[in-house]
């Protein structure tokens, strides 16, 4: 066993690590150095520093952003639950504990043997215990809930270092919180938020809080400005259940005084709840209002919608407004950014905001206040936001109507949308088709893609980067949606939206409108073809503009060859089988699993005259079909294969993924190839690789470039496309 023991007396200095909660240890290192730390290193959760007695006293004392401040006892290897035993019963612990204290154990880390903290946690518990009945003849007591002395064991790379946790009872826990009410926000996450938003010891003008709840920022903004050290509420730290406590030290820097201190602290507070505003009071009283600092107060029952005038100057608005199970109703974040516009324009904000995954913007898009940072924080086990900047000003007026600067700022997107109209009509009648793509993400400012069907236009709301703010992108889009129709020449009824985001199994191929609502299909031309176009009711509209070109090579292949065999695989609506028809082919079969999809085809055979008895139509999974009835089929001059990213259905044995997938299905539909045949293998999956390796009898080359028009060339390929042909 190789112990060494770290400061066991509390003689000299140690290396300590200061906890504090995540993504918070930039404020932390901040308030370190202030307190007198040098040459800080910032570690996740927290922060490690060499100190003496006196700094680690004075962070407990005087830190509000702290959880813990752990003091090291003593580092030893322990790949093994013996050797962690052995290792913590070397130490001389009735030189260190006081006797009578109570006791509480932490353990962090795994290695191979200790796999579970709970059991190493009582490993490190049953040794102190072992060695202090053995030299005080009883056992001494542990408390996990307040225990008086607190020890934490860290595991790393079968090595321990075993601390002292200085605080005892978790620094958060300052001592004027009685009854919490529902989801209290712990004292050192408040106190993080309102350093986060400017507020300082000193500070002055009115510290807000529109839904206080039990006043937990109220209270902590009043301890900032007044400058009360938060430890100066609580009524133990660990250290003095410890023999190498300095008491003399101790009393020094419990004594120190500072002069920073706001001399009046003025608080507004507002909860629809009455309790929760009693409990404030209580908290402000038990936190030494009156005592400690002067205080200017204005607390009352109040509702967000009613919120009356804020006096001013305000110093800081800051909320934790409701969410997750605390969230009373919908729309409760839009009536508070409603509320916050209304009666304090231009005030200094910081607010505490749930982090919902693909939901944030959505969040943020309700709250309705623009150019807020975001900074990331964990609250208790949920991800949140901490948002921090001004309340935006805004009239009265400006609930119905957009800004006049989203409306001058849209005027490029419009400027766009008439460039683009002009140039593409000219591409449009060359290529006799009146169905494009008018605009493709163009600027960044607008993540939208407009397609044009006849006198209609199909706009797409993609999700815009992360780096852009989600209300300034929500009012843009609504600037671009009301410059848009006039821009394209289109009546704006004819204008039709859709959200699209990643979809998931459930919802890829899912309505837009109510069940039982009438399909509204318009009709469009392409090069003598004309299909059916569904612009409302679901995500895709029935036709890929970006394939227009593989339906062109297509056609091109069948007026070469007279008497081909056409094999749609994947055929969605049919529009492929049309052009391949139209083009002179002798026969085809197309196959696709939706009967919608297969429904819609016959409406587009039929629409363009097509025998069904010649051109046919088969409900199937493509590659069972093509391992099964298809080789019963013959041989094709032409196939498309055109799968989806991914699909599933109640109806197959299993989902199809295209990256593992498409190697069994390129070389399922190869053996349906006629002898010099062509088969076409179109994706639109962003990620893919080709990962097939092809049979000695074809040839692959990438085509994709020659199958792009000019309408759907911009940016990123919207689909990529091999040629594989039969030599």
């Amino acid at each position: 066993m190789s112990l060494r023991l770290l400061a066991p007396e509390g003689r000299g200095r140690a290396r300590i690590f200061v906890r504090a909660p995540r993504h918070l240890e930039d404020l932390l290192a901040a308030e370190l150095a202030e307190l007198g730390a040098s040459a800080v290193r910032v570690r996740t959760g927290g922060a490690q520093l060499d100190a003496d007695l006196a700094l680690a006293y004075r962070i407990c004392h005087r830190s509000r952003l702290a959880s813990r401040v752990l003091w090291p006892l003593a580092a030893f290897p322990a790949r093994t639950a013996d050797e962690l035993h052995a290792g913590v019963a070397a130490l001389p612990w009735p030189e260190l504990v006081v006797p009578g204290a109570t006791l509480a154990v932490g353990f962090d880390g795994s290695s191979r043997q200790l796999r579970h903290s709970g059991y190493a946690r009582q490993r490190v518990k049953d040794a102190v215990v072992d060695v202090l009945r053995a030299a005080w003849g009883a056992r001494p007591d542990v408390d996990p809930a307040h225990a008086d002395l607190r020890l934490q064991g860290v595991l790393h790379r079968d090595r321990v270092t075993l601390y002292l946790d200085l605080a005892g009872e978790a620094l958060h826990r300052r001592g004027w919180r009685h009854e919490g009410g529902e989801a209290p926000l712990k004292e050192n996450l408040a106190a993080g938020l309102l350093l986060r938003g400017g507020w300082r010891a000193g500070s002055t003008g009115w510290l807000v809080d529109p839904v206080c709840g039990s006043g937990t920022l109220l209270v902590e903004g009043a301890l900032i400005a007044a400058d009360v050290p938060p430890g100066a509420l609580r009524r133990r730290f660990g250290f003095e259940y410890w023999r190498g406590h300095d008491a003399a030290r101790w009393a020094a820097v419990a004594d120190e005084v500072t002069a920073r201190g706001a001399t009046k602290v003025q608080l507004f507070g507002r909860d629809q709840d009455p309790q929760q505003i009693e409990r404030t009071r209580t908290h402000l009283t038990a936190c030494g209002a009156g005592s400690r600092f002067e205080l200017e107060l204005d607390l009352a029952v109040g509702h967000l919608a009613d919120l009356d005038a804020i006096p001013g100057p305000v110093g800081l608005i800051v909320a934790n407004p409701p969410y997750g199970h605390r969230l009373a109703r919908a729309g409760a974040l839009t009536e508070l950014g409603s509320a916050l516009a209304r009666c304090a324009p231009e005030a200094p904000l910081a607010l505490l905001l749930a982090a919902a995954a693909e939901q944030d913007d959505d969040a943020l898009r309700e709250l309705g206040l623009p150019r807020l940072t975001r900074h990331a924080c964990k609250n208790g086990p949920l991800d949140a936001w901490m948002l921090t900047g001004h309340v935006e000003s805004r009239s009265e007026s400006s609930h119905a109507a957009l800004p006049a600067e989203a409306l001058d700022h849209a005027a490029m997107f419009a400027n766009r949308i008439r460039k683009n109209t002009k140039r593409l009509a000219r591409f449009a009648r060359r290529v006799d088709t009146n169905a494009y793509r008018l605009y493709d993400r163009d600027l960044p400012e607008y993540a939208l893609v407009v397609d044009r069907y006849g006198d209609a236009l199909c706009v797409q709301e993609l999700a815009p980067p992360a780096t852009v703010d989600p209300v300034l992108a929500e009012r843009r889009r609504e600037a671009a949606l009301t410059l848009l129709p006039e821009a394209a020449g289109v009546d704006p009824a004819q204008v039709h939206f859709r959200v699209r985001r990643r979809q998931t199994p459930a919802t890829q191929y899912g309505r837009q409108q109510p069940a039982g609502s009438l399909p509204r299909r318009s009709i469009v031309r392409e090069a003598g073809a004309r299909f059916g176009v569904n612009l409302s009711d679901y995500l895709d509209t029935g036709l890929y503009l970006d394939s227009r070109g593989v339906r062109r090579k297509i056609a091109a292949f069948v007026r070469e060859r007279p008497g081909t065999r056409f094999l749609n695989l994947y055929a969605y609506t049919g529009t492929a089988t049309v052009q391949a028809a139209l083009a002179g082919a002798a026969a085809s079969v197309s196959v696709d699993l939706s009967r919608t999809y297969l429904d819609w085809a016959g409406d587009n055979f039929a629409r363009n005259g097509l025998d069904d008895r010649v051109h046919r139509r088969v409900r199937a999974d493509v590659l069972e079909w093509l391992t099964g009835p298809g080789r019963d089929e013959g041989a094709f001059d032409l196939i498309l294969l055109d799968p989806p990213t991914f699909s599933n259905s109640a109806r197959t044995r299993s989902d199809l993924d295209l990256q593992r997938d498409h190697a069994h299905l390129l070389d399922a539909s190869v053996a349906l190839l006629a002898d010099e045949g062509r088969l076409l293998f179109v994706n639109h999956a962003r990620r893919f690789r080709l990962d097939w390796t092809p049979p000695a009898t074809v040839t692959v080359e990438d085509i994709t470039h020659a199958t792009l028009d000019e309408d759907c060339a911009r940016g990123r390929p919207a689909h990529r496309c091999w040629q594989i042909s039969r030599v």
